[in-house]
C-alpha cells in the first residue's frame, strides 16, 4: 500500500466539488504549478501538502489523482487525499 497525502487546493472561485469527486493533477512546466481539475475543468492549484514537502509532490509525478475529503467555498478551499503507488521491480529482469 502506498503513502497518503492531503492536499489542500485552492480554488479559483465558489465551485460545487462535492465530496467524493474525483480530482485530476497535472504540473504547469510554465509556471511549476499544480492545476486541479475536476470533469476536465481546472479550477484551482495545488496550496500545499500537508505532512509532506515539495518534493514528496514532486514524487507523485506530473500526472495523478486524488479523491476529495471537503471543500469550504467561501475560503476557495478544497482538501484532496491522494496516494503514492510504489512501482514493482521484478526480479531477474535485465
Amino acid at each position: 500500500m502506498g503513502k497518503k497525502w492531503k492536499l489542500s487546493v485552492l480554488m479559483a472561485g465558489k465551485y460545487d466539488i462535492v465530496k467524493g469527486a474525483k480530482i485530476g493533477f497535472h504540473l504547469d512546466a510554465e509556471t511549476d504549478l499544480y492545476i486541479a481539475s475536476c470533469g476536465r475543468k481546472d479550477f484551482g492549484i495545488v496550496k500545499s501538502i500537508n505532512g509532506g514537502s515539495r518534493e514528496d509532490l514532486r514524487m507523485l509525478g506530473t500526472d495523478f489523482g486524488g479523491i476529495v475529503l471537503r471543500t469550504d467555498p467561501d475560503q476557495y478551499l478544497a482538501e484532496v487525499m491522494v496516494k503514492m503507488h510504489k512501482k514493482t521491480v521484478q526480479k531477474g529482469a535485465a
